[in-house]
């Protein structure tokens, strides 16, 4: 993502820290990088990503598990980057800072190692592993004047061509920023509320999307083609995510099929199978249908 922002988006420098860099990197030079850039900017990455994901698993067998030994593709110096070992002196005097936490209870124990050399206004992000809200109270309470937001791909890096930028706890001028270096890196840039980065993110997303979707169109539906008002509609759709959401809780998700039949959807939601619902509910009906 650091090439990204040099190659593609203009940005002037870029500083990696990371105590691998006094470990075992090890480089990964059996690939044509050139090959490998092509078929990414292609949209076809799965073309070279097996064979470099064997020859990474056969490495992990020998190799220091982070952060005494780490396995890379290329080294960050080969592409313009300044690798270094010390927090403090990375962030000093950085416009943004984009940082990548291990999961856990460290991430506070790992920002004040560098919170006191913040400039003043600096845009703070995390790519994932930690609510945006957790990590702008981490900055909050250690005092820091920075404006926090997210960076997140939404997939692993080299999937997908996409980033997602979390509003509430950044001012317009660094959402802003953000957006325009993501579009220029990234190919898309979205910005979300921060509650929403992990729905739309994380691997919940497949719930989300289907949910998502079934609201639009149910919404389209009753509204513009039943005419319906749209606090009625908002009204029937809270019933039916809070109840199965109450279903999940109460039974177990591996165990609501037993209290509600799949099927017995079946006769009810095919009666609004008319306007925009046309498109989602046949298909919902027969994955239904499969589950009895």
């Amino acid at each position: 993502m650091g090439a990204e922002l040099l190659e593609l988006a203009g940005v002037d420098e870029v500083v990696v820290s990371d105590p691998v860099f006094d470990g075992d990197f090890t480089v990964v030079d059996d690939f044509e990088y050139a090959d490998v850039i092509a078929a990414h900017k292609a949209g076809n990455p799965e073309e070279v990503m097996p064979a470099i994901r064997e020859k990474v698993g056969k490495l992990a067998e020998t190799v220091p598990k982070p952060a005494s030994g780490a396995i890379h593709f290329t080294h960050p110096e080969d592409l313009g980057m300044k690798c270094i070992n010390d927090d403090a002196e990375a962030v000093a005097d950085a416009d943004w800072v984009m940082t990548w936490l291990p999961k856990g209870g460290m991430q506070k124990e790992i920002i004040e190692k560098f919170s006191d050399n913040l400039k003043d206004g600096a845009i703070l992000t995390h790519a994932c592993t930690i609510p945006t809200t957790k990590f702008n109270d981490i900055f909050t309470e250690l005092g820091a004047n920075v404006n926090v937001a997210s960076y997140h791909p939404g997939a692993v890096p080299e999937m997908k061509g996409q980033v997602y930028i979390a509003e509430g706890y950044a001012d317009q001028a660094s959402i802003d920023t953000l957006l325009d270096l993501g579009n220029k890196a990234r190919g898309a840039a979205y910005t979300l509320p921060a509650n929403l980065l992990g729905p739309v993110c994380d691997m919940c997303s497949a719930v989300t999307a289907i949910t998502y979707a079934g609201i639009l169109a149910y919404r389209d539906t009753v509204t513009q083609i039943l005419g319906a008002p749209a606090d009625f509609a908002q009204m029937m759709a809270n019933e039916a995510l809070t109840q199965v959401t109450a279903l999940m809780n109460d039974e177990g998700i591996a165990k609501m099929d037993d209290a509600l039949a799949p099927s017995a959807l079946t006769g009810t939601a095919d009666s609004m199978n008319f306007g925009s619902l046309a498109e989602i509910v046949p298909t919902v009906l027969d994955y239904l249908g499969k589950q009895d």
